[in-house]
C-alpha cells in the first residue's frame, strides 16, 4: 500500500529541540489515509502548510521529517514531479517550550474551564478524529481547569500536593503533558479537525502548566 512509505517511516530523536514526536506521528497518519484515497490536491495543501512545535524534551529530528515531508510533497502533491536537491522547507511552529515562549504569569492568555466546555472543534466529512473521544477529553480537561480556578495562595498549594493522595470518587487533577501527548482515534468518515485539535490541545496543556507553576 502506497500510504506505508508515510506510515513506516523512522526517525531518529534527538534530546532536545526536535519536532513533537506526537505531532509528528499524528499528521503521518493523517497522510497515510490521504494517500490511500488519492486526495492529492488537499495533501499537497497540508503538506506545505504544516508545522510542528520544537520541544526541549526528547523529539523527532527535524532535518529527517522535513526531508521526508518535501519527499511526500514532490511524489503525492499536486505536480507529483520528483524535484532533487529541493532544500527542506523547515517546518517548525513557535516553540511553546523555548525561552521565547516564557512570558509573565500577568500577561499570560490562559483558557478557563467555562469556555472550554463551550468549544466544539471545527468538524470536517473526511479524516478527523473520533468526536466522542475528543469530547470525553475535552471535559476531563475542563475539570482540572474547574478545580484550579477556584482555588488560590494556601489553597492552591493544598490542591496540588493532594493530586498525589488517592481519593475515591475525585478524578486526578491533569498535568500538561498528558494532555500535551494525548493520542485521539481516527475516523475515515467525518469527525473533528484534527490540526484544530491539535492546536486546541497544546494550549490546553499551556493552560495546565500554568496552573502547576503559578504562585497565587
Amino acid at each position: 500500500m502506497e500510504s506505508g512509505k508515510a506510515r513506516g517511516e523512522k526517525f531518529n530523536k534527538i534530546d532536545s529541540g526536535g519536532y513533537r514526536i506526537s505531532e509528528v506521528d499524528r499528521f503521518l497518519k493523517k497522510v497515510a489515509v490521504n494517500i490511500d484515497k488519492g486526495a492529492r490536491d488537499l495533501l499537497s495543501d497540508e503538506l506545505e502548510a504544516v508545522r510542528f512545535a520544537i520541544t526541549k524534551r526528547t523529539g523527532y529530528s527535524p532535518k529527517e521529517v522535513d526531508e521526508h515531508l518535501d519527499f511526500l510533497e514532490r511524489t503525492y502533491g499536486k505536480v507529483g514531479i520528483s524535484k532533487p536537491g529541493t532544500k527542506s522547507s523547515g517546518r517548525s511552529s513557535f516553540s511553546r517550550e523555548g525561552s521565547e515562549a516564557k512570558k509573565s504569569q500577568n500577561t499570560i492568555s490562559v483558557i478557563e474551564s467555562k469556555k472550554l466546555r463551550k468549544l466544539t472543534p471545527p468538524i470536517v466529512d473526511g479524516v478527523g478524529y473520533v468526536r466522542d473521544e475528543v469530547n470525553q477529553f475535552l471535559s476531563t480537561v475542563a475539570d482540572s481547569l474547574e478545580r484550579f480556578e477556584s482555588v488560590q495562595g494556601k489553597n492552591l498549594d493544598e490542591l496540588r500536593a493532594d493530586q498525589y493522595k488517592a481519593k475515591s470518587g475525585e478524578k486526578p487533577l491533569l498535568a500538561g503533558d498528558q494532555v500535551r501527548y494525548a493520542l485521539f482515534a481516527v475516523s475515515e468518515n467525518g469527525g473533528y479537525d484534527m490540526i484544530g485539535v491539535d492546536a486546541a490541545v497544546n494550549r490546553l496543556a499551556e493552560a495546565l502548566d500554568y496552573h502547576w507553576s503559578r504562585t497565587s
